[in-house]
């Protein structure tokens, strides 16, 4: 199963973030947090914090969610599909999202760790561009420039499959 975090509209270059995003990709997430921890780059803070965040997703659902209680979500969502399809077969623009919460949790149905804390890897770690602020800078003449300040959005994925 996998589990995301976002951290959005970052003040910094998403060009920076990648450079630390790229050491993480593919690490367990205490190896993870451990290259993080020595990195002197404020973009290893923010992507810590991420990291920090998609961790603490985890454990809330592995906390919150019962496999019994999961199965009567699936069961019922397939139910609601089934009634709400067409007979073209197509469903109901209201009911589009059941699809995607359906394989969220059927996925963790199938998962056989269920989130445990020791087996959750990082699957994808990206940084990417975000809205830049821009401002002006006087120029000669009465002319001025722009200074682009640009931002990040940075995503954090984590599964528990070996």
């Amino acid at each position: 199963m996998n589990i995301t975090a976002t951290t959005r509209n970052v003040r910094m270059s998403p060009k920076k973030v990648r450079e630390v995003t790229r050491q993480i990709a593919g690490l367990p997430v205490s190896k993870a947090q451990a290259v993080l921890a020595n990195i002197p780059r404020k973009s290893a803070r923010l992507v810590a914090q991420t990291l920090k965040s998609a961790v603490a997703n985890a454990e809330h659902i592995s906390a919150e969610w019962n496999e019994g209680e999961i199965q009567n979500k699936v069961a019922e969502i397939k139910e609601t599909i089934q009634n709400k399809t067409t007979e073209k077969g197509t469903l109901a623009r209201k009911y589009r999202h059941l699809r995607a919460d359906l394989a969220k949790y059927e996925a963790y149905l199938d998962s056989d760790n269920k989130l445990a804390a020791d087996t959750l890897v990082i699957k994808e770690a990206m940084a990417g561009a975000a809205t830049p602020l821009r401002r002006w800078r006087t120029r000669a003449r009465g002319g001025g420039s722009t200074i682009i300040k640009r931002t990040s959005h940075i995503r954090i994925t984590l599964s528990d499959d070996k």
